[in-house]
Protein backbone atom coordinates (compact mmCIF):
# COMPACT_ATOMS: atom_id res chain seq x y z
CA UNK A 1 0.00 0.00 0.00
CA UNK A 2 1.29 3.44 -0.59
CA UNK A 3 2.03 5.73 1.92
CA UNK A 4 1.06 9.38 1.73
CA UNK A 5 -1.03 11.16 -0.58
CA UNK A 6 -0.37 9.94 -4.15
CA UNK A 7 -0.39 12.55 -7.21
CA UNK A 8 -1.61 11.52 -10.66
CA UNK A 9 -0.46 13.35 -13.67
CA UNK A 10 -0.78 12.96 -17.35
CA UNK A 11 0.29 10.05 -18.61
CA UNK A 12 3.01 11.02 -21.71
CA UNK A 13 1.21 8.42 -24.00
CA UNK A 14 -2.45 9.55 -22.65
CA UNK A 15 -4.01 10.39 -26.22
CA UNK A 16 -2.67 6.80 -27.84
CA UNK A 17 -3.79 4.20 -25.34
CA UNK A 18 -2.87 1.57 -27.48
CA UNK A 19 0.94 2.83 -27.91
CA UNK A 20 0.48 3.39 -23.93
CA UNK A 21 -0.35 -0.55 -23.86
CA UNK A 22 2.70 -1.65 -25.48
CA UNK A 23 5.23 0.54 -23.96
CA UNK A 24 4.23 -0.63 -20.37
CA UNK A 25 3.90 -4.34 -21.28
CA UNK A 26 7.15 -4.08 -22.96
CA UNK A 27 9.08 -1.55 -20.59
CA UNK A 28 7.09 -3.32 -17.26
CA UNK A 29 5.18 -6.23 -18.44
CA UNK A 30 2.61 -4.38 -16.52
CA UNK A 31 -0.35 -6.27 -18.07
CA UNK A 32 1.49 -9.71 -18.63
CA UNK A 33 1.62 -12.36 -15.86
CA UNK A 34 2.03 -12.71 -12.84
CA UNK A 35 0.97 -8.60 -12.72
CA UNK A 36 -2.64 -9.47 -14.12
CA UNK A 37 -4.40 -12.71 -14.98
CA UNK A 38 -7.67 -13.49 -16.27
CA UNK A 39 -10.30 -14.54 -14.01
CA UNK A 40 -13.58 -17.40 -14.22
CA UNK A 41 -16.58 -15.96 -13.56
CA UNK A 42 -18.04 -17.53 -10.35
CA UNK A 43 -21.16 -20.30 -10.94
CA UNK A 44 -24.86 -18.74 -10.00
CA UNK A 45 -25.04 -21.81 -7.76
CA UNK A 46 -21.69 -21.41 -5.97
CA UNK A 47 -22.87 -20.91 -2.15
CA UNK A 48 -22.14 -17.15 -0.75
CA UNK A 49 -19.64 -17.19 1.92
CA UNK A 50 -20.61 -16.48 5.02
CA UNK A 51 -19.87 -12.93 6.04
CA UNK A 52 -19.74 -12.21 2.39
CA UNK A 53 -21.96 -9.92 0.29
CA UNK A 54 -22.93 -10.97 -3.02
CA UNK A 55 -22.60 -8.30 -6.00
CA UNK A 56 -24.33 -8.90 -9.51
CA UNK A 57 -22.92 -6.64 -12.11
CA UNK A 58 -24.46 -5.69 -15.19
CA UNK A 59 -23.77 -3.16 -17.61
CA UNK A 60 -24.92 -1.83 -21.44
CA UNK A 61 -28.20 -3.34 -21.47
CA UNK A 62 -29.57 -0.59 -23.42
CA UNK A 63 -33.13 -1.02 -22.97
CA UNK A 64 -32.97 -5.06 -23.74
CA UNK A 65 -33.60 -6.40 -20.54
CA UNK A 66 -36.50 -8.84 -20.62
CA UNK A 67 -34.47 -11.56 -21.48
CA UNK A 68 -31.66 -11.46 -19.10
CA UNK A 69 -31.85 -14.37 -16.35
CA UNK A 70 -30.75 -12.54 -13.23
CA UNK A 71 -29.01 -14.42 -10.50
CA UNK A 72 -29.30 -14.14 -6.75
CA UNK A 73 -27.60 -11.60 -5.04
CA UNK A 74 -27.61 -8.92 -2.24
CA UNK A 75 -26.60 -5.74 -4.54
CA UNK A 76 -26.95 -4.91 -8.15
CA UNK A 77 -24.76 -2.77 -9.88
CA UNK A 78 -25.38 -1.53 -13.47
CA UNK A 79 -22.67 0.48 -14.68
CA UNK A 80 -24.48 2.37 -17.77
CA UNK A 81 -25.94 2.35 -20.99
CA UNK A 82 -29.01 1.04 -19.58
CA UNK A 83 -30.73 3.24 -22.49
CA UNK A 84 -30.23 3.83 -26.57
CA UNK A 85 -30.59 7.28 -26.14
CA UNK A 86 -32.16 8.18 -22.81
CA UNK A 87 -35.25 9.06 -23.62
CA UNK A 88 -37.67 9.52 -20.91
CA UNK A 89 -39.78 6.55 -21.58
CA UNK A 90 -36.46 4.58 -22.22
CA UNK A 91 -35.68 5.52 -18.54
CA UNK A 92 -38.76 4.69 -16.93
CA UNK A 93 -39.12 1.11 -18.76
CA UNK A 94 -35.83 0.84 -16.92
CA UNK A 95 -36.95 2.02 -13.50
CA UNK A 96 -39.74 -0.32 -13.64
CA UNK A 97 -37.05 -3.75 -14.70
CA UNK A 98 -35.16 -2.23 -11.73
CA UNK A 99 -38.40 -2.34 -9.36
CA UNK A 100 -38.93 -5.90 -10.16
CA UNK A 101 -35.16 -7.37 -9.21
CA UNK A 102 -35.50 -8.65 -5.76
CA UNK A 103 -31.88 -7.28 -4.67
CA UNK A 104 -32.09 -5.47 -1.18
CA UNK A 105 -29.92 -2.34 -3.00
CA UNK A 106 -29.24 -1.18 -6.64
CA UNK A 107 -26.81 1.36 -7.47
CA UNK A 108 -26.41 2.36 -11.42
CA UNK A 109 -24.72 5.43 -13.14
CA UNK A 110 -25.42 6.90 -16.65
CA UNK A 111 -23.06 6.22 -19.64
CA UNK A 112 -22.72 7.90 -23.09
CA UNK A 113 -25.91 6.89 -24.06
CA UNK A 114 -28.05 8.19 -21.56
CA UNK A 115 -27.80 11.87 -23.93
CA UNK A 116 -30.23 13.39 -21.50
CA UNK A 117 -28.27 13.23 -18.31
CA UNK A 118 -25.63 14.76 -19.47
CA UNK A 119 -26.70 18.71 -19.40
CA UNK A 120 -23.69 20.30 -21.07
CA UNK A 121 -24.56 18.23 -24.17
CA UNK A 122 -27.78 18.44 -23.96
CA UNK A 123 -27.25 22.19 -23.94
CA UNK A 124 -25.35 21.81 -26.84
CA UNK A 125 -27.51 19.38 -28.48
CA UNK A 126 -30.21 21.76 -28.80
CA UNK A 127 -27.93 24.85 -30.39
CA UNK A 128 -27.32 22.67 -33.35
CA UNK A 129 -28.72 23.17 -36.67
CA UNK A 130 -28.34 19.22 -37.59
CA UNK A 131 -29.55 16.95 -35.34
CA UNK A 132 -27.79 13.83 -35.13
CA UNK A 133 -30.31 12.64 -32.50
CA UNK A 134 -33.50 13.74 -33.91
CA UNK A 135 -35.99 12.06 -31.23
CA UNK A 136 -33.57 13.56 -28.26
CA UNK A 137 -33.35 17.03 -30.14
CA UNK A 138 -37.32 17.29 -30.32
CA UNK A 139 -37.39 17.22 -26.54
CA UNK A 140 -38.44 20.15 -23.83
CA UNK A 141 -36.17 21.27 -21.71
CA UNK A 142 -38.97 20.57 -19.25
CA UNK A 143 -38.91 16.80 -20.20
CA UNK A 144 -35.00 16.18 -19.47
CA UNK A 145 -34.34 18.47 -16.72
CA UNK A 146 -34.73 16.13 -13.63
CA UNK A 147 -34.56 12.97 -15.83
CA UNK A 148 -32.41 11.35 -12.85
CA UNK A 149 -35.22 10.68 -10.61
CA UNK A 150 -37.23 8.75 -13.27
CA UNK A 151 -34.83 6.30 -11.45
CA UNK A 152 -36.83 6.37 -7.98
CA UNK A 153 -35.64 2.46 -7.71
CA UNK A 154 -32.00 2.70 -7.35
CA UNK A 155 -29.65 4.90 -5.81
CA UNK A 156 -27.86 6.73 -8.57
CA UNK A 157 -24.43 7.84 -8.64
CA UNK A 158 -23.09 10.76 -10.51
CA UNK A 159 -19.42 11.52 -9.56
CA UNK A 160 -20.58 10.76 -5.85
CA UNK A 161 -20.54 7.99 -3.49
CA UNK A 162 -23.10 5.68 -0.95
CA UNK A 163 -22.20 3.37 1.67
CA UNK A 164 -24.28 0.15 1.24
CA UNK A 165 -23.57 -2.81 3.51
CA UNK A 166 -20.43 -1.10 4.78
CA UNK A 167 -19.08 -1.26 1.08
CA UNK A 168 -17.98 2.32 -0.05
CA UNK A 169 -19.16 2.21 -3.44
CA UNK A 170 -18.16 5.34 -6.23
CA UNK A 171 -19.97 6.16 -9.32
CA UNK A 172 -18.94 8.12 -12.33
CA UNK A 173 -19.91 7.87 -16.03
CA UNK A 174 -17.17 9.43 -18.00
CA UNK A 175 -15.31 8.13 -21.05
CA UNK A 176 -12.63 9.22 -23.58
CA UNK A 177 -14.46 10.92 -26.62
CA UNK A 178 -15.90 8.93 -28.51
CA UNK A 179 -18.07 10.00 -31.70
CA UNK A 180 -19.28 13.09 -29.38
CA UNK A 181 -21.61 10.81 -27.38
CA UNK A 182 -22.57 11.77 -24.06
CA UNK A 183 -20.19 12.09 -20.94
CA UNK A 184 -17.42 11.95 -23.28
CA UNK A 185 -14.42 14.20 -22.77
CA UNK A 186 -10.70 14.69 -24.09
CA UNK A 187 -7.97 11.85 -22.86
CA UNK A 188 -5.70 13.81 -20.36
CA UNK A 189 -6.38 16.43 -17.95
CA UNK A 190 -9.92 16.67 -18.34
CA UNK A 191 -10.66 13.60 -17.44
CA UNK A 192 -8.21 12.86 -14.82
CA UNK A 193 -9.82 15.81 -13.48
CA UNK A 194 -13.18 13.42 -12.94
CA UNK A 195 -10.89 10.50 -11.81
CA UNK A 196 -9.39 13.32 -9.38
CA UNK A 197 -12.78 13.61 -7.47
CA UNK A 198 -12.62 9.64 -6.79
CA UNK A 199 -11.85 9.96 -2.73
CA UNK A 200 -9.72 7.25 -1.08
CA UNK A 201 -11.12 4.51 0.94
CA UNK A 202 -13.50 3.63 -1.98
CA UNK A 203 -14.22 -0.06 -1.83
CA UNK A 204 -15.57 -0.29 -5.46
CA UNK A 205 -15.24 1.98 -8.47
CA UNK A 206 -17.96 2.15 -10.79
CA UNK A 207 -17.34 3.54 -14.23
CA UNK A 208 -19.19 3.59 -17.34
CA UNK A 209 -15.79 2.67 -19.34
CA UNK A 210 -12.75 0.64 -18.76
CA UNK A 211 -9.15 1.18 -17.87
CA UNK A 212 -6.30 1.01 -20.11
CA UNK A 213 -5.73 -2.63 -20.12
CA UNK A 214 -8.19 -4.32 -18.91
CA UNK A 215 -11.20 -5.88 -21.31
CA UNK A 216 -10.26 -2.97 -23.12
CA UNK A 217 -9.55 -4.24 -26.64
CA UNK A 218 -11.33 -3.94 -29.74
CA UNK A 219 -10.70 -6.46 -32.06
CA UNK A 220 -12.05 -4.78 -35.01
CA UNK A 221 -10.08 -2.06 -34.75
CA UNK A 222 -7.00 -3.80 -33.18
CA UNK A 223 -6.87 -0.87 -30.51
CA UNK A 224 -7.02 -0.47 -27.12
CA UNK A 225 -9.23 2.50 -25.82
CA UNK A 226 -9.47 2.40 -22.47
CA UNK A 227 -8.34 5.14 -20.13
CA UNK A 228 -4.03 5.68 -19.17
CA UNK A 229 -5.56 8.16 -16.46
CA UNK A 230 -8.56 5.76 -15.11
CA UNK A 231 -5.68 3.17 -14.99
CA UNK A 232 -3.14 4.87 -12.95
CA UNK A 233 -5.94 6.21 -10.58
CA UNK A 234 -6.73 2.47 -10.11
CA UNK A 235 -3.90 1.00 -9.15
CA UNK A 236 -1.53 4.09 -7.95
CA UNK A 237 -4.22 5.87 -5.85
CA UNK A 238 -7.56 4.77 -5.02
CA UNK A 239 -6.81 1.01 -5.13
CA UNK A 240 -10.15 -0.56 -4.68
CA UNK A 241 -11.62 -4.31 -4.52
CA UNK A 242 -13.34 -4.07 -7.34
CA UNK A 243 -13.50 -1.77 -10.20
CA UNK A 244 -16.97 -2.62 -12.75
CA UNK A 245 -17.36 -1.21 -15.63
CA UNK A 246 -18.81 -1.79 -19.23
CA UNK A 247 -19.03 0.54 -22.31
CA UNK A 248 -16.81 -2.11 -24.53
CA UNK A 249 -19.32 -4.76 -25.54
CA UNK A 250 -16.02 -6.95 -26.86
CA UNK A 251 -14.29 -6.66 -23.60
CA UNK A 252 -16.80 -8.71 -21.35
CA UNK A 253 -14.86 -10.67 -18.87
CA UNK A 254 -13.27 -10.27 -15.68
CA UNK A 255 -9.13 -9.75 -14.72
CA UNK A 256 -7.25 -9.05 -12.13
CA UNK A 257 -4.21 -7.32 -11.16
CA UNK A 258 -3.77 -9.38 -7.86
CA UNK A 259 -5.14 -6.26 -5.58
CA UNK A 260 -8.61 -5.15 -7.81
CA UNK A 261 -10.70 -7.24 -9.76
CA UNK A 262 -11.69 -5.70 -13.20
CA UNK A 263 -15.19 -6.66 -14.39
CA UNK A 264 -16.40 -6.03 -17.69
CA UNK A 265 -20.18 -6.78 -17.81
CA UNK A 266 -21.31 -5.80 -20.73
CA UNK A 267 -24.78 -7.55 -21.24
CA UNK A 268 -25.19 -6.70 -24.77
CA UNK A 269 -22.67 -7.99 -27.38
CA UNK A 270 -21.27 -5.70 -30.67
CA UNK A 271 -24.27 -6.19 -32.25
CA UNK A 272 -26.42 -4.90 -29.72
CA UNK A 273 -27.23 -8.72 -28.55
CA UNK A 274 -28.37 -9.27 -25.07
CA UNK A 275 -26.54 -12.56 -24.56
CA UNK A 276 -23.81 -11.98 -22.12
CA UNK A 277 -24.25 -13.20 -18.43
CA UNK A 278 -24.37 -10.68 -15.44
CA UNK A 279 -21.63 -11.44 -13.31
CA UNK A 280 -21.65 -12.21 -10.06
CA UNK A 281 -18.83 -11.35 -7.54
CA UNK A 282 -18.15 -11.92 -3.47
CA UNK A 283 -16.83 -9.30 -1.11
CA UNK A 284 -15.88 -10.27 2.54
CA UNK A 285 -18.16 -7.62 4.87
CA UNK A 286 -16.11 -5.20 6.16
CA UNK A 287 -15.09 -5.27 9.39
CA UNK A 288 -17.13 -2.04 10.59
CA UNK A 289 -20.56 -3.01 8.82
Amino acid sequence: MAHGKVTITVDEYSSNPTQAFTHYNINQSRFQPPHVHMVDPIPYDTPKPTGHTRFVCVSDTHSRTDGIQMPYGDVLLHTGDFTELGLPSEVKKFNDWLGGLPYEFKVVIAGNHELTFDKDFMAELVKQDYYRFPSVSKLKPEDFDDVQTLLSNCVYLHDSDVTIKGFRIYGAPWTPWFNGWGFNLPRGQSLLDKWNLVPEGIDILMTHGPPLGFRDWVPKELQRVGCVELLNTVQKRVRPKLHAFGGIHEGYGIMTDGFTTFVNSSTCTVSFQPTNPPIVFDLPNPSSS
